[in-house]
């Protein structure tokens, strides 16, 4: 019985540890990754035409996507958004900004680098940065 009682209480203890070092893990930022450089254009265009192809693609991927801005807002959370003009005029790359104080008008042509959420009715990148 002592045996099980100090077997249970090390895996208990492995279990704690596992959870510890996967809670205090440091948050990986995309600058800490080689991203894939693509147009908003491509971006947008290839979720458009296939979605689920496009996911296997770019899914959780660092991309790095170049484009001209069709507009500059903040969320709800006060973060600065920024939507770069896609294939279509519906569609297009919306950026949540890691920071404020990002300076970007419409027609500013730029790149922003962020990880790829999914596609909505735009596709989604966050945690973005102005390389």
């Amino acid at each position: 019985m002592k045996k099980i009682l100090i077997i249970l209480l090390i895996l208990v203890a492995a279990c704690a540890g596992a959870g510890l070092y996967l809670w205090n893990k440091p948050h990986e930022k995309a600058e800490d990754r080689k991203a894939m450089v693509v147009t908003a254009m491509t971006l947008s265009g290839a979720f458009t035409e296939s979605e689920q192809k496009a996911n296997s693609i770019y899914l959780n991927q660092v991309l790095a996507v170049s484009g001209t801005v069709s507009e500059v807002s903040k969320n709800q959370d006060g973060k600065t958004v920024i939507v770069l003009a896609g294939s279509d005029p519906l569609s297009g790359v919306q950026c949540t900004m890691r920071e404020d104080g990002v300076k970007a008008a419409a027609g500013d042509k730029m790149t922003i680098k962020g990880f790829c959420n999914g596609y909505t009715l735009v596709v989604l990148l966050s945690d973005c940065i102005v390389p």
